[in-house]
């Protein structure tokens, strides 16, 4: 493992900078305030109207960051689980990378190519290429909103606003 003591110079248009319909701020691709948003790419109007996320900021600034040698590496500081390691050196083998990083907030694996994230690995998810993932076990799929896919419940509460139980109840009336 090693560990860079300067961070890339990086342009803002070379992240890939994204934003949401109704979004003040841009964002980076594994930003956690999109995760599971629709998104659609930044416009040159964008980048000149609006700001960075303070998260995405301190990432683009590369704060924190730690570098490594190998994904292996990277791996094991980030603590993959074992069994889904070669499925992660597989999702990768195509991609091009000159460096590889963990963020101070260790939610991911970052690799990039000349200053640009390319791919990125989570704790139950590959994204090789932007706009695709590879689900690994223990992979929760989830709706826009962030909770659960595929569960069953009543109709909402219109008092709380909360989806109530199927049988119609609301845990925050009781």
């Amino acid at each position: 493992m090693s560990v860079a003591l300067e961070a890339p110079i990086v342009s803002a248009e070379s992240m890939g900078l994204v934003r949401t319909a109704n979004g003040t701020r841009l964002h980076i691709a594994p930003c956690p305030h999109i995760l599971g948003a629709a998104a659609s790419d930044a416009t040159a109007a964008d980048l000149f109207a609006l700001p960075l996320c303070s998260w995405c900021e301190a990432e683009v600034d590369g704060a924190g960051r730690t570098y490594f040698d190998s994904l292996d590496d990277a791996m094991r500081f980030f603590g993959a689980h074992v069994g889904s390691k070669a499925l992660v050196r597989d999702a990768l083998r195509f991609v091009t990378h000159d460096r590889i990083w963990v963020p101070n907030s260790r939610s991911y694996i970052a690799l990039g190519l000349e200053g640009a994230t390319v791919a990125w690995v989570g704790k139950t998810y590959v994204v090789p290429l932007r706009g695709w993932i590879v689900e690994l076990p223990g992979y929760a799929p989830h709706a826009r909103d962030g909770s659960a896919r595929g569960g069953r419940f009543g109709d909402p509460c219109p008092t709380h606003f909360i989806a109530r139980s199927l049988t119609g109840v609301c845990d925050q009336c009781e």
